[in-house]
């Protein structure tokens, strides 16, 4: 059997460099994962399309690595789980469907990975900071919202719990 041995990952590549290029925390180079997690205990009924529901924040150089989404049986509803800026930052939407694109909460959802969801996310641009991720030019030193905005389909009933488990790298 014969093995390449030229395919080499950019962390490697990096590292066999003359001289060695240092790898970005999270992105070949190791760092420490963080967590932010937290919910809101019942959807309120009768959401219509386009209300957001703030659920946590991160800063905008983080690297995420993972977004799980856990949702109560809402009858009737789906949600882009997406990025705006916080609300003492204007909270405008960055960008609404991210990582989510109408992800469906009509039943339970169990702590379901929806990073790459969406289908709008490669896996170069996973190994980017958020701000670069979400399309800026440059890093706006901020925190960022990870939100959740009703779409295609009003929640008519809703009252179920809604919450996302991040993790990410600095």
């Amino acid at each position: 059997m014969t093995v390449d041995l030229t395919l080499k990952s950019v962390a490697i590549t990096n590292r066999e460099a003359t001289p060695k290029a240092l790898n970005d925390v999270g992105s070949g180079g190791a760092g420490i994962v963080r967590e932010v997690s937290n919910y809101i205990a019942s959807v309120t009924a009768s959401l219509s399309i386009t209300s957001i529901i703030r659920l946590v924040e991160v800063p905008s150089n983080c690297r995420i690595s993972s977004i799980k989404l856990f949702s109560g049986a809402q009858t009737a509803g789906a949600f882009d789980i997406g990025l705006c800026r916080t609300n003492a930052d204007g909270g405008a939407i960055v960008d609404q469907d991210l990582f989510g694109s109408a992800v469906s909460c009509a039943a339970a959802v169990p702590g379901t990975d929806v990073i790459l969801e969406s289908g709008q996310t490669t896996i170069a641009e996973m190994h980017q900071p958020l701000w670069q991720w979400a399309g800026m030019s440059a890093d706006p030193k901020c925190m960022f919202d990870i939100t959740a905005i009703v779409t295609t389909t009003d929640v008519t009933t809703g009252t179920g719990a809604l919450g996302v488990k991040v993790q990410y790298v600095q």
